[in-house]
């Protein structure tokens, strides 16, 4: 508000909207406090929104990450579609389509 202030008074002193400042001085500094205020509340929504999908981000790394453990292991045959798929949290056809949309061979079942 002091910025605001001074910047009107900057403004009168050098002839710069001069009457219309004088006129409006208040309705002029409540719009500026406004905007100001506006843009600081888009501001900090922004940053909530970037830490919001760093988070998913990592969490969505993380489950990647678990998931092409999942998938080694099942085609090293060091562990079983059926307990992969359960500690993945999905389906064993679900588990089966992630492998394969990951490029990893889906073992045959006997």
């Amino acid at each position: 508000a002091i910025d605001i202030e001074k910047a009107i008074d900057y403004c009168i002193d050098n002839d710069i909207l001069k009457e219309f400042l004088k006129t409006y001085r208040s309705e002029v500094t409540k719009s500026m406090q406004l905007n100001y205020e506006f843009d600081r509340q888009l501001e900090l929504e922004r940053a909530d929104a970037i830490e919001e999908g760093m988070e998913i981000g990592i969490e969505k790394g993380i489950e990647k990450g678990a998931n092409k453990m999942l998938f080694t292991l099942v085609t090293k045959g060091k562990l079983d579609i059926d307990t992969a798929a359960e500690e993945a949290g999905v389906s064993v056809s679900e588990f089966e389509k992630l492998m394969s949309e990951a490029g990893y061979k889906v073992p045959e079942t006997v």
